[in-house]
């Protein structure tokens, strides 16, 4: 089956690890793999990593990376240290879909969550075809649960549940910062 958490509210990656940490309760093996993130920078990890069979892998490097254009239209994204994408980011995100197709093709896990894949497939890191063509192979026996904003619409189509997290009000808009403990 297929979970999509999609929209620009909060809570996709939380509702993701509580759907993970309630499939460990059923006592089964869950795979979180993280892209445009690096596990160790997030708060989840130091708990998730205590947990026999919730393991944990991440496919990016610290701080905040968008298309090129991007910043030439929002110049004041540059200001909170947001950088181009790079070579390397490609690099890494594909990486992360070969280990995920690999953890899936090995059977081995009953929820494989790929956290942040919707954001990498907008911004072009991952082909849509690899990801939909794994989903479409493992689907059946494997739980997948996709992150992110702006979920493309061919796994829209295919997608067994799709919950859109909508933003109503945000203390980002008071120019209150990411809080530790509950943002990151």
């Amino acid at each position: 089956m297929i979970y999509v958490y999609t929209g620009n509210g909060k809570g996709k990656t939380t509702a993701a690890i509580g759907a993970g940490i309630r499939a460990l309760g059923a006592e089964k093996k869950v795979l979180m793999v993280q892209f445009m993130k690096v596990k160790e920078l997030t708060s989840e990890y130091k708990v998730l990593q205590k947990l026999d069979g919730f393991d944990m892998e991440s496919f990016g490097r610290p701080g905040f990376y968008v298309p090129k254009g991007y910043l030439e239209k929002h110049p004041e994204a540059e200001k909170l240290g947001v950088k181009p994408l790079s070579e390397i980011d490609f690099k890494m995100a594909n990486d992360g879909i070969e280990f995920v197709i690999n953890a899936a093709k090995s059977g081995k896990y009953y929820l494989i969550i790929l956290d942040e894949i919707c954001v990498a497939l907008d911004f072009g890191l991952i082909d849509k075809k690899v990801v939909l063509e794994m989903l479409e192979k493992y689907g059946k026996d494997t739980h997948f649960i996709l992150t992110g904003r702006n979920c493309p619409e061919e796994i829209i189509k295919i997608a067994d549940l799709i919950t859109e997290m909508r933003e109503i009000k945000h203390y980002f808009e008071k120019g209150i910062k990411a809080v530790k403990g509950i943002d990151f």
